[in-house]
């Protein structure tokens, strides 16, 4: 058994046969900040772990040490990178995958015990009794993952989305009914509603039109005229056109009534 600065060294195989195998290091698990989901004593964390590398392949390889809990993958150690790697990947429809690359592992037993049983193996083996390897690679891999990304299986289809679509009616039904009680919830908030004491206005486009027409009669009654020296310049310049444009309408008019015989100045 090799140890590297704390770390055991162990070579992970996927054939019975293989002679320059890829090396994986692991050691116990602890940290200053105690994580609920890490305990101390009896989480093993794995350093240099292949992208192809799954949970349950983990799972059978470590299970002879014990039983497992969870075990969880992130792209280096730190609290809140398990997180961020699955972050967007539970969510509906989501087509956000964790990435394909080198990672470490944290493995999770049942009892304390596990944990020396698991550091004492000499080697992960990723394949079976019979020589078969347990996880995939190269194109049986990503053929795979085309498969299971891009080929959508109708029936599973319809499935995900009557169960999503059967969530979101019920939290509509609950948005309004919690509309027409207006109760506030935990964080002192009420949803307001078209129903109840203090209803909503109705969003028609005649309603919207005349609060836009109320709010800009608003706005030009609060408007300051004559006020600044540009305002006077313009009322003045204004003045002069209306009074011209009344002078001509007046001429157009006696020349009207004159034509008519109607015109009697005196």
């Amino acid at each position: 058994m090799v140890e590297l600065e704390g770390y055991v060294v162990v070579p992970l195989r996927t054939s019975p046969q293989a002679q320059h195998c890829h090396s994986v290091y692991m050691r116990e698990h602890f940290i200053r900040l105690m994580d609920p989901n890490k305990p101390k004593g009896r989480t093993l964390f794995l350093v240099n772990v292949p992208p192809y590398v799954t949970e349950d392949s983990l799972r059978t390889v470590f299970g002879r040490a014990g039983s497992i809990e969870t075990v969880e993958f992130a792209a280096k150690p730190g609290k809140e990178e398990t997180i961020k790697w699955y972050e967007g990947t539970g969510e509906p429809f989501s087509t956000t995958r964790p990435p394909f690359v080198f990672k470490v592992a944290y493995i999770v037993f049942e009892k304390n015990s596990s944990i020396g049983k698991a550091l004492a193996l000499q080697s992960i083996d990723l394949f079976n009794s019979s020589g078969e390897c347990i996880v995939k690679t190269g194109m049986e891999l990503w053929h795979e993952e085309y498969e299971g990304n891009y080929l959508l299986d109708a029936r599973k289809t319809k499935l995900q989305i009557s169960k999503y679509m059967a969530g979101y009616d019920k939290r509509e039904r609950a948005a309004a009914e919690a509309a027409k009680t207006t109760e506030a919830d935990a964080d002192g908030w009420v949803t307001v509603g078209k129903e109840g004491r203090n209803a909503g206005f109705e969003q028609k486009a005649s309603v919207i039109g005349r609060l836009e027409e109320k709010m800009a009669r608003g706005n030009k009654t609060k408007e300051l005229k004559n006020f600044y020296t540009f305002q006077i310049r313009e009322s003045k310049m204004q003045n002069i056109v209306e009074m011209r444009k009344k002078f001509e309408e007046d001429k157009r008019k006696i020349e009207l009534l004159k034509q008519s015989r109607r015109f009697k100045p005196f």
